[in-house]
């Protein structure tokens, strides 16, 4: 009796396992045609089911979590670069110091968690923090990054996100919120915009819809319906556009050069999560009304930024931006910025630029680069370029840039349009 109901060579489960499966198949197909397995986001998880559910993605962080974070992580500069994106993005789903969460978003299974209490991101180390920032979860409303190559803005997230639980409301809303002085510009919206398509990551993935995404966007600023720009700008570029150290320095750019690169972030040319969110909500008109402004705003140095921890050799630093670096087959870094003719139509002007910009901006192309205005080129010069620096080189040219006076640059290019 026992060894019928229970055989003792396996090639004699092989049948009644194989009945099994195609009957537990059946039933399986049944229960979803029918249409009777209710996913509706009005009903929440069972407890038991939800508790497996959020263990089995934590237990998945910690394998996957492998990255290991800059040195100069919880700097106040990595902070305050990481506050425009939550502010603009995540605190809509996660909240902040003084504000709580949307109703809406609270009625979403599994509920986003306020991360303003300590405890749900204590609980995570800084590279889990990257890796949920980086990949997202799926099951649940949390997207992944909406761009590859770009890990030094998901640490600045993440060095954010370790602050914010000791933050106060006031010190959020400085970094994360709006500029308490706004510019004095509007940029219209003009009616009907042109809308032109943007790549994204994941354009191949089924299902495959054509002519799915366009720009300008129904975003989560609301610029493509209030053309409120330059105060979303100055959440980031601050309301003289320069910069204050964790961001670019607008001020210091052409007309030309800010019109393609915001451009080329709208299409998805260039890479960053941060200016790609923004630029997809802006129309031509819009575009070129920002370019005007910031260009034609007075050049100034960036105002004085907390330091990353490595200063810099003047000297060196002078050496690769006049000279190069001959014995590694490298140019002057002058050759583009700052000093050829072409280099204020073509290049960025980097003078007065901050360090810790203008640093990481090269660990960044060090790194495979971040695209470029004109396409993601293969063979993008400052890719090759970067991975020819050590880190001491890149801080050195870094500081001897950004203690330049950008009117050396205005003057020595008006005395190449007298030649």
């Amino acid at each position: 009796m026992f060894r019928s109901l229970f055989p003792f060579r396996l090639t004699q489960w092989l049948g009644p396992l194989l009945v099994a499966a195609l009957l537990a198949a059946i039933g399986a197909i049944v229960i979803v045609t029918s249409g009777i397995v209710d996913l509706s986001a009005a009903k929440p998880h069972p407890e038991l089911w939800a508790r497996f559910l959020h263990y089995t993605f934590a237990r998945s962080t910690a394998f996957h979590a492998d990255e290991q974070p800059p040195a100069d992580l919880d700097t106040p500069v990595r902070v305050a670069a990481g506050a425009g994106y939550y502010g603009q993005v995540c605190a809509r789903c996660h909240g902040g110091p003084g504000f709580g969460q949307n109703p809406v978003v609270l009625s979403m299974h599994p509920k986003p968690q306020y991360l303003v209490n300590e405890l749900p991101v204590a609980k995570f180390t800084a590279p889990e923090l990257f890796r949920i920032v980086k990949a997202g979860v799926k099951y649940s409303a949390m997207p992944s990054w909406p761009t590859e190559r770009r890990d030094d803005e998901i640490w600045q997230l993440v060095a954010f996100l370790r602050a914010m639980p000791t933050m106060s409301p006031s010190t959020f809303q400085n970094l994360a919120l709006v500029s308490h002085a706004q510019p004095n510009a509007t940029v219209p919206f003009v009616d009907p915009p042109t809308l032109a398509p943007y790549a994204l990551r994941n354009d191949k993935e089924p299902p495959l819809i054509a002519n799915s995404y366009k720009t300008p966007v129904f975003g989560f600023s609301g610029l493509a319906l209030s053309g409120d720009v330059t105060a979303t700008c100055a959440r980031c570029h601050g309301a003289n556009g320069a910069g204050g150290g964790a961001f670019p320095n607008l001020t210091l750019q052409s007309r030309n050069y800010l019109a393609r690169t915001l451009t080329a972030y709208a299409a998805g040319r260039r890479r960053s999560g941060f200016m790609q969110m923004v630029a997809t909500e802006l129309s031509p008109s819009q575009i070129d009304a920002l370019a005007g402004y910031y260009s034609s705003l007075p050049r100034r140095s960036t105002e004085a930024a907390p330091a990353n921890g490595a200063a810099g050799d003047m000297a060196t630093g002078q050496k690769l931006a006049l000279i190069g670096l001959p014995s590694a087959g490298l140019g002057a870094c002058a050759g583009c910025h700052g000093v050829t003719r072409a280099a204020d139509k073509a290049y960025p002007l980097i003078e007065g630029q901050a360090q810790w910009y203008i640093a990481n901006q090269l660990r960044v192309f060090r790194a495979g680069g971040r695209g470029g205005i004109e396409g993601d080129r293969p063979n993008d010069p400052m890719v090759a370029i970067a991975k020819k620096l050590n880190d001491a080189q890149i801080s050195s040219v870094a500081a001897y840039y950004a203690a330049q006076p950008p009117a050396l640059v205005q003057s020595f290019a008006a005395v190449e349009q007298k030649k």
